[in-house]
């Protein structure tokens, strides 16, 4: 079990040190500075205004924040098809 917790905890800082990690860490340190936009996503979520959630749309950092999140997004899906070959390669069979 330990060796498990191990591996795991290995797993969790390699992924931190992808550059798709770092990069949505960094927008949304951005985000969570930048207090026009904070307060437009804080009114839209109150409102629902579509032309309140046009302005926070069209915000180069929040589109930056939506195609980092894509890309993080992205290397989930390979993780989980990369997981998913790991575990039928342990099945007998029954299991289909």
């Amino acid at each position: 079990m330990e060796e498990l917790l191990e591996k795991v905890a290995m797993l969790k800082e390699s992924l931190n040190n992808t550059s798709e990690v770092k990069n949505i860490k960094d927008l949304n340190k951005k985000i969570n500075k930048c207090t026009s936009l904070q307060e437009k996503i804080k009114k839209y979520q109150e409102t629902k205004d579509e032309k309140l959630k046009e302005e926070i749309y069209s915000n180069s950092l929040y589109k930056k924040y939506k195609q980092a999140e894509t890309e993080l997004n992205i290397l989930i899906l390979h993780i989980n098809k990369e997981l998913k070959k790991i575990n039928s390669k342990g099945k007998c069979g029954l299991w289909k």
